[in-house]
């Protein structure tokens, strides 16, 4: 009697957020605007690759922003990785948000910024993306990374803020509602594990 199809072993993620730029300083939404790395964030992205640079990182996938698209061409050039972009990794879209501190945001979207703030899972940005477009983006392409890792020993996946926290709620199965409970710091990569098409936790980050 034949026994259990054996299963694959796991792919072994980094989700990294883009080093700093000088909005990141000043608070400032980003969003699908694009300032450079400053000169701190150029600093960071390279402490960051030289870290991830002892890994079997094979293919390193990038948002199409050059903050997260610098970070990736650091990272990649540290492990000798191929550099894929990808659109469907760039950050949620804050519409009219886009280039304003949190101060600025409340005094003119003082009702719109405390529905994102109360109910996250169901708000959106004036002109902006909710959670659930975003979430949807990342889902297709985690549906894909088994192709794109190419027989890569691990992935890095170099992204933003938003896009990093929802994926991280899927590993561990949490809602929408969730967003705000997860930090994630410029130039900092969160390992998860790829068990077919799910996402699942791994251990302590690195930045």
């Amino acid at each position: 009697m034949d026994g259990p199809v054996p299963q694959p072993p796991p792919l072994r993620l980094w989700l990294v957020r883009h080093a700093a730029t000088d909005w990141t300083a000043e608070g400032r939404y980003q969003g699908r605007l694009d300032p450079p790395l400053s000169a701190a964030g150029r600093q960071e992205a390279a402490a960051l690759a030289d870290t991830l640079a002892v890994r079997p990182i094979g293919v390193v996938i990038s948002s199409p922003l050059g903050r997260a698209l610098a970070t990736a061409r650091t990272i990649a050039t540290a492990t000798g990785a191929m550099l894929r972009v990808d659109d469907r990794l760039v950050e949620i879209a804050y519409g009219g948000w886009e280039g304003l501190t949190q101060v600025e945001v409340k005094a003119r979207f003082p009702d719109e910024l405390r529905r994102w703030k109360r109910t996250p899972a169901t708000a959106r940005p004036p002109e902006g993306e909710t959670l659930a477009e975003a979430r949807a983006r990342l889902e297709a392409v985690v549906a894909e990374l088994p192709a794109l890792a190419d027989g890569a020993g691990e992935i890095a996946v170099v992204t933003h803020d938003l896009l990093i926290r929802l994926a991280l709620l899927m590993a561990n199965g949490e809602g929408l509602e969730r967003v705000r409970s997860i930090a994630v710091a410029p130039a900092s990569a969160h390992p998860l594990l790829l068990r077919g098409t799910r996402l699942a936790p791994a251990a302590a980050s690195v930045r």
